[in-house]
C-alpha cells in the first residue's frame, strides 16, 4: 500500500521544466532508441528524432541511452499519431524534468529528424552541438542517418 501511495505522490510532483499539458505515464519498456511502450501497451514514437536502427552502428547504444533517461515513468505530450498507429510524443524525465527527445540528440545518439520537426530550434541546436563536439555517432567520419539505412 505504501508503494502505491508513493507512486501517486510522485506522479503529482511535476519537476521544473515539464510543461503543464504533459501527463505522467508509466513505461513498460524501451524497444529502440526512439520508441517506448507504455504499461497500457500504447507504443510511443519520440517526436522530431530518429535513432539508429538496432542493426546499425550506435543502435544498441541509443536504446540503452533512452532506457537510462526514461526509467519507469515519463511525462508525455502527444504531438500526433504516425502512419503505423503509434502515438508521436515529446517525453520529459519524470524526476529531473528535462526534454528526453532533445537529450537524445544532444548526447549524439539520435538525429534531429528535420522532416518531422523542421521548426525545432532546440533539436537543431542539439544536433549542431553534438556534431561540433563530436559526441556519439558524430565521432564517426560519415554516420549514416537511419532513414538512409532503412532504404538500403
Amino acid at each position: 500500500m505504501l508503494l502505491v501511495s508513493a507512486l501517486s505522490v510522485h506522479a503529482d510532483e511535476r519537476p521544473p521544466g515539464v510543461p503543464s499539458e504533459a501527463r505522467w505515464v508509466e513505461v513498460d519498456r524501451v524497444t529502440d532508441g526512439d520508441t517506448i511502450v507504455l504499461m497500457n501497451r500504447i507504443r510511443v514514437r519520440l517526436h522530431g528524432i530518429d535513432a539508429p536502427e538496432q542493426d546499425q552502428p550506435y543502435g544498441p547504444t541509443a536504446t540503452k541511452a533512452l532506457e537510462g533517461m526514461v526509467g519507469g515513468s515519463v511525462y508525455m505530450i502527444q504531438v500526433d499519431e504516425d502512419r503505423y498507429g503509434r502515438v508521436v510524443g515529446e517525453l520529459f524525465n519524470s524526476t529531473e524534468g528535462y526534454d528526453i527527445n532533445a537529450a537524445m540528440v544532444c548526447a549524439g545518439v539520435a538525429w534531429w529528424y528535420e522532416r518531422y520537426a523542421p521548426e525545432s530550434k532546440l533539436l537543431k541546436d542539439c544536433q549542431v552541438e553534438a556534431q561540433q563536439a563530436p559526441k556519439g555517432l558524430w565521432e564517426d567520419d560519415d554516420p549514416m542517418p537511419p532513414w538512409e539505412w532503412r532504404r538500403r
